[in-house]
């Protein structure tokens, strides 16, 4: 097992504990959304809160998984890569798309891992019955820093060995 894998698995283990511990103790309308103050502005019912939140984890999970496999899937004509040509030559088809598939994998890791960081913020909050706080601008920074790099680390890995 590559350590992508046992780091997304221990993630969503602590997404499932953190969602069993809260379920008894949130109140039975819960603030969902939050506006750029980080007040509440839009509510829902636990049990459907627990669904949305159950979507959208069956949604990271798939683009860990299922993305990069329909990704290769593809005709190489539904691509935009850098160096599109060389990285498809059939020779090289496989290890592109191996690189394709880990960085997808770490982006989904960090993706659920903020998932997990805001619904803690957001079970804080419906406890406390107070706003968001200013924790939520830190994890968007250190999340959107992180898809930065992610992006530009992703690009150089497709140029031309020289």
């Amino acid at each position: 097992m590559q350590l992508r894998h046992l780091i997304f698995g221990v993630i969503v283990l602590l997404f499932a504990a953190q969602m069993a511990y809260y379920y008894p103790i949130l109140p039975a309308v819960i603030a969902s959304h939050f506006n750029g103050a980080g007040e509440p502005d839009g509510w829902m019912s636990k049990p459907s809160f627990y669904v949305f939140e159950f979507v959208i984890l069956v949604f990271i999970i798939a683009e860990m998984s299922l993305l990069p496999w329909l990704v290769e899937k593809m005709p190489n004509s539904f691509l935009n890569l850098p160096n599109k040509e060389y990285w498809l030559a059939p020779e090289r088809r496989p290890y592109a798309f191996e690189i394709f598939r880990t960085y997808f994998q770490w982006f989904s890791i960090v993706l659920l891992f903020l998932f997990v960081c805001v619904n803690q913020l957001v079970f804080i909050a419906n406890l406390k019955r107070q706003p968001l706080g200013s924790a939520i601008w830190a994890i968007l920074v250190v999340y959107l820093t992180f898809v930065v790099i992610w992006l530009i680390k992703f690009i150089l890995a497709f140029k031309k060995p020289v």
